[in-house]
Formats: structure tokens, sequence, C-alpha cells
């Protein structure tokens, strides 16, 4: 019932979308989040996080933003009809992806990150339609400099509008420039500030330094899990994975050349979370950088469920792999209540 809602056209499923969250988030509504302190926050996120003085209001924020996320990347698939009719599939997935794990059920970087690496890739999306790239190209750059000052590692996504360009467009050197200019813009403005507020030149320079050098921000690891949950975690992202990229790569091979130069975007996308990542694993930085790829994912996985020959088998998938983020997020709410 709730898979063929979700992959039908039916605008009126998104009203479940806060009620999906809420059910997936309720066990830890309201309670302290004790696994993901967070040490070395960025200026912006840790002045952010600050304000939120009450737990529910720091989660209740998250959800939000999170539902938020999930909306405008399906307004961006559909819009650009990626499967030639609307689907509320990438909604329902970005939700369950970003709500894997209940000791990140509370606002940390990545959501907010997410939600302007979004915003990015709408506008890099819009590109191929236009004569004049410059302002799409700016805005673009833009929204990813803006999360960067949220999670610093995202800056390694303007490497994606350098390469959108270079597929989508012929060279133009004001393009370039003025994506350049739209990355830096918020980051000057963020040193400006530090400079005007901290109290010495050598703090200053220690924080503009730290900015190009994340720093170690969660205690407790890759993902604050136990062991059992970590492996259940990877294999739905690698299951998923496999499926979404097998029916995405088929679509693509007999597809459009506007689809081919659209999916290509989305391909890049992949790699440069794969390449993001593989810095945290190489430096040994601690995130959930699991929800890094939670963006993608909701375009990867979609193409499964849209385009299953055996949609029977993919039904059973989707109630399978729903039923196992339930069970990870609730398994230590119901052994406690069982023992």
């Amino acid at each position: 019932m709730i898979y063929r809602l979700y992959k039908s056209n039916l605008s009126i499923v998104l009203i479940g979308l806060p009620i999906i969250i809420f059910l997936l988030w309720l066990g830890q509504f309201n309670k302290e989040v004790v696994n993901v302190t967070i040490e070395n926050p960025s200026t912006l996120f840790g002045m952010f996080k600050s304000s939120l003085t009450y737990v529910w209001l720091d989660q209740t924020v998250a959800m939000v933003i999170i539902v938020l996320s999930a909306l405008l990347v399906n307004f961006i698939i559909n819009k650009e009809e990626f499967f030639g009719k609307h689907t509320f599939i990438p909604a329902f997935s970005y939700i369950l992806v970003m709500s894997l794990f209940k000791e990140y059920q509370s606002l940390h970087p990545i959501v907010i990150s997410n939600f302007f690496l979004i915003l990015a890739l709408g506008r890099l999306f819009q590109i191929h339609r236009s004569e004049d790239a410059r302002r799409k190209i700016f805005d673009s750059s833009f929204f990813i400099g803006i999360s960067a000052l949220f999670y610093e590692y995202y800056i390694g996504f303007f490497l994606l509008i350098w390469i959108t360009l270079i597929v989508l467009r012929p060279f133009i050197w004001r393009e370039h420039v003025l994506g350049f200019i739209g990355l830096i813009l918020p980051i000057l403005f963020l040193f400006l500030y530090q400079f005007l507020t901290f109290d010495s030149i050598e703090e200053w320079t220690t924080e503009v330094v730290a900015f190009f050098v994340p720093r170690e921000q969660y205690v407790e690891g890759f993902v604050s899990a136990s062991l059992g949950k970590k492996i259940v975690g990877v294999g739905i992202a690698l299951v998923l994975s496999l499926l979404g990229a097998s029916s995405f790569l088929k679509r693509q091979k007999n597809s459009s050349l506007r689809f081919k130069r659209l999916s290509n975007v989305v391909l890049f996308l992949g790699l440069f979370v794969v390449v993001i990542t593989a810095l945290h694993v190489a430096f040994r930085y601690e995130s959930p950088t699991v929800f890094m790829s939670s963006v993608f994912a909701a375009f990867l996985v979609s193409f499964y469920f849209f385009f299953a020959k055996r949609q029977k088998f993919a039904a059973f998938v989707f109630y399978g792999i729903t039923l196992l983020v339930v069970v990870n997020i609730y398994y230590d709410f119901v052994k406690n209540i069982i023992t």
C-alpha cells in the first residue's frame, strides 16, 4: 500500500512525510542524544546549535529541515523528468536514510549542509536549458559555499559544479570565474565576522586554517552504534546501491542525450560522495559520513523501484528495507522493554 502510494504521482502522499519521520524519531524525541557530542563544530553551526536550548526544539528543527530537503530533492527529480512521470519515492528514500541511526536523530551539520547541496543541484540541472548560465553557476556555487560554512567538507562539492560545466557547457571563462566568486563569498563573510569578533589575530588565524583542515567533531567515530547496527546500516546501503546502480545504468544506456547529460551530473555527485567519504577514512576524521550519501541515494534508489521489471519483488525489497531501518532504530528500545 505505502509502496504503491509513494511510487504513484498522487501528491497527497506528501502529507505523510512528517508523520513518517516523526514515527521514526519518536523513540529519541525529547531525549538527550548523548552519543553525538559535537566537540569542534564550525562557527556558524555552533551558533545555530547553541540557540536551540531545548532538546525537543533541536530535534524538531532537524526533522523540519530533513522533510523540506526531501520535498526539494523530490521536486527537482520530478521537474527534470527523470522518470517520465511524477513519483515520491525519492522523498521517502531521503527521509529513511537520514533517520537510519537513532544516535544521530538530532540536528547535526550534515542535515543543514545537505539542504544547501540540494539547492545547488537544482540550479545545476537548469544549466542545460540556459543560453547564459552565469547566474545559475553563481547561485549553485554560493549554495555550496553556505553548505561548507556548516560542514567544511562540503567545499569539495564545488568540483561537481566545475565538472558539470565541462559536461553540459562549452568553455566560457566568465562562468568559471563567477562560480569561484559564488563559492568564496560566504566564506569571506565568515572570515570577516571572525576577524571582527575574535580577541586576537592568532585566534582568527587558527580558525581560518581550521576551516580548510576540518577538525574531529564526533566522539564515537563513524557511527555511534553497535557493530550489529553498523552492519545492518552498511548492508542496507550496499543492497540499495547495487540495485539502484543497475537500474540507473540501464536507463542511461537507452535514454536521450538530454537524460545522459543530466544523469552524468548524478554520477559525478556519487563519485564525489565516495571521494569525500574516503577522505574521512584516510584522515580519520570522525563523523556520520553515511548521511552525506542520502541525496545521491534519493536519486539512485528511486530508479530501481520505479523501473524494476519484477514489481512484486521490488515491493518486497521496499518493505524489507523499511522494516530493517525500523528495527535498527528501535532495537534497543524493544530490547529494554522485553528484558
